[in-house]
């Protein structure tokens, strides 16, 4: 079962059930895209969730932050989504309409809903990258290498080019003189 805008609720329990309990058949029978409706509604709902709890333990106050994060998120997966067609275009010689590659990730995105957990995080981005994998070798018949070098080296550029910022930074305050104090 697949998540539909007219029926959301069903909808969304039956394709959060499916996607647990069966991750690689629900992308494999998982029907192309043709438009963003659904996957976009199935994000906000996943985001929605944990976005309310935590508000709930905040008093509200988070909600203000709300539309921020929901923007965030929903822009952070269509840039995802663009970056996979274009890397499956160019490396694998396969196209996918962005509006498929956002689904792929709308449901990929599914454990946020445990986001608001504490020390649940890194599991969080684990258990998402597995989904995406398993998106893109089920639905799209990638490889599982092109499929894991599509996912790492995103992650790779990022880290290292944090840990240069990092760096330069550093250097940048020491130089300064704007070490930060010795504790001892």
């Amino acid at each position: 079962m697949y998540f539909d805008r007219r029926n959301w609720v069903d909808s969304y329990i039956g394709s959060l059930r499916s996607l647990l309990t069966h991750p690689g058949a629900f992308y494999a029978s998982l029907p192309k895209a043709h438009d963003y409706a659904n996957s976009l509604w199935f994000l906000i709902i996943t985001v929605s969730v944990p976005t309310l709890v935590i508000a709930a333990g905040t008093l509200g106050i988070s909600l203000f932050l709300a539309p921020m994060f929901w923007l965030f998120v929903v822009a952070g997966a269509w840039l995802w989504a663009v970056y996979l067609r274009w890397v499956i275009r160019v490396f694998a010689k396969k196209e996918v309409p962005t509006a498929h590659a956002f689904e792929i990730c709308a449901y990929a995105n599914a454990p946020l809903l445990l986001a608001w957990v504490p020390l649940v995080n890194a599991v969080v981005g684990i258990w998402s990258l597995v989904l995406m994998w398993l998106g893109l070798t089920r639905n799209l018949r990638l490889s599982s290498g092109m499929a894991l070098i599509i996912l790492l080296v995103p992650f790779l550029i990022m880290t290292i080019s944090g840990g240069v910022l990092l760096a330069l930074l550093s250097t940048y305050a020491v130089q300064n003189g704007m070490a930060p104090p010795d504790i001892l």
